[in-house]
């Protein structure tokens, strides 16, 4: 315990700034978009399903993920992460300037994906993992509640300013918080280790210690041939595709079901809660057990509580349940994740890995969020979408389990 106590007295400020600088990156367009829903219908005319479909854009991090995986592997991960904040707030602003064409929509939700991808897990969680080891599960828990208290905060705001200022005001709303918050915390405070230890003049040793922890582990070409990756990769493309699907959605099905905008903006808040503090649970148990199974118990709530949204019908007591078991998945996907790339292939390539991962997540957006919003087009409800989700978290569970056991790394002093 003191030796985790000693890293964070050392690296809390890297998890705080990782924590506000992917809290108002790109990932939090996963948790506020469906209150633009309803608006872009009422003020523009296009269906659930045609907005839906900008989700489809995610599938441009299929090019954009491995190259800038390895772009963080080079030149670090804060020049990385403050290009493409200031690049993500632009493409915001764009968006609340955009003409009412979904051509123009669409196009700018695939630039929101390549510009600002550098706002994602990727690079933070590479920052965090150089100043952790023993305390790595919980540190990358919290940081990764960052996207979790941001949107439980930002998603009563962006109601109000949605409600009284339209879609473009909310629209402006995230390049604000993009510019005027994560930008000046990450110049401020997010530096690796090895880079952080550099500036400040440590002793050579020091810094050579750090920079031995982030070469050890397989390349990126050494961990596709294993089952492992493969195994992480399905089972974090069929949680992300059930979780963006139904988080995409949530409002809509909501207010369908009797609940009103305002009730279902906090219910929306209450799922980035419950999120912050699965992560916080799970970053803290896979730390001291098998990770797998903390991360396997996260995944298979969520598939109760979609059957509770599909059986609720409005009942707030209910439709509490159900948002709580829901955000208890974000404990076992994206945040896992980078504590699994970490574990078991090591940090050498951790960019280039994750950034792989990347591409699992990159086709569970638009299978989930498109898949949603056409099954309620054809079917004129969210029933048989809501069936689908839960056998996939239940699927992404069960996959989990076959991780195996943790690798035992040799240092390049180690190798004869």
């Amino acid at each position: 315990m003191s030796e985790v106590r000693d890293e964070f007295r050392r690296g809390w400020r890297v998890v705080l700034a990782a924590g506000v600088g992917v809290g108002c990156g790109i990932s939090l367009q996963q948790y506020v978009g469906s209150l633009f829903v309803k608006a872009l219908q009422a003020d523009l005319g296009w269906t659930r399903g045609q907005i839906a479909q900008a989700q489809g854009a995610a599938l441009a991090a299929l090019f954009v993920a491995p190259v800038l995986g390895w772009l963080i592997d080079k030149v670090g991960v804060r020049p990385v992460a403050m290009v493409s904040i200031g690049l993500l707030a632009a493409v915001y602003a764009m968006l609340a300037a955009m003409p009412p064409s979904l051509g123009a929509f669409y196009g700018l939700f695939a630039l929101l994906v390549i510009l600002g991808s550098g706002t994602g897990p990727i690079g933070y969680t590479r920052a965090v993992n150089t100043w952790f080891e023993k305390g790595r599960g919980l540190s990358l828990g919290l940081t990764l509640t960052g996207v979790s208290l941001v949107a439980a905060l930002s998603a009563p705001l962006l109601n109000f300013v949605i409600t009284h200022h339209g879609w473009r005001g909310g629209y402006a709303t995230l390049a604000a918080l993009s510019l005027f918050v994560a930008l000046p915390t990450v110049f401020a405070a997010l530096w690796e280790r090895p880079r952080w230890l550099a500036k400040h003049g440590a002793a050579e040793g020091e810094i050579a210690a750090a920079r031995q922890v982030s070469q050890v582990g397989l390349t990126a070409g050494q961990a596709l041939k294993t089952g492992r990756f493969w195994i992480l990769a399905l089972a974090i493309l069929l949680a992300t595709a059930g979780l963006t699907g139904v988080i995409s959605q949530l409002q809509p099905i909501l207010t369908d079901q009797g609940l009103d905008a305002r009730a279902a903006g906090w219910l929306v808040a209450l799922l980035a809660v419950s999120v912050a503090l699965g992560r916080i649970v799970v970053g803290w148990a896979v730390d001291r057990f098998w990770a797998p199974i903390p991360a396997a118990i996260a995944l298979v709530l969520p598939a109760l509580g979609v059957g509770l949204l599909a059986i609720g019908h409005g009942q707030w007591p209910l439709a509490v349940l159900a948002v709580l078991l829901i955000g208890a998945a974000q404990g076992g996907e994206v945040d896992v994740a980078a504590f699994f790339v970490a574990r078991y292939f090591g940090m050498r390539s951790y960019g280039a890995v994750y950034a792989l991962i990347g591409v699992a997540i990159s086709l569970g957006v638009p299978i989930g969020a498109i898949g949603f919003g056409a099954l309620y087009d054809h079917d004129g409800g969210y029933g048989r979408a809501l069936a689908i989700a839960a056998a996939g978290f239940v699927a992404s569970s069960a996959l989990i389990l076959l991780m195996g056991r943790y690798p035992q790394w040799e240092t390049p002093s180690e190798k004869p």
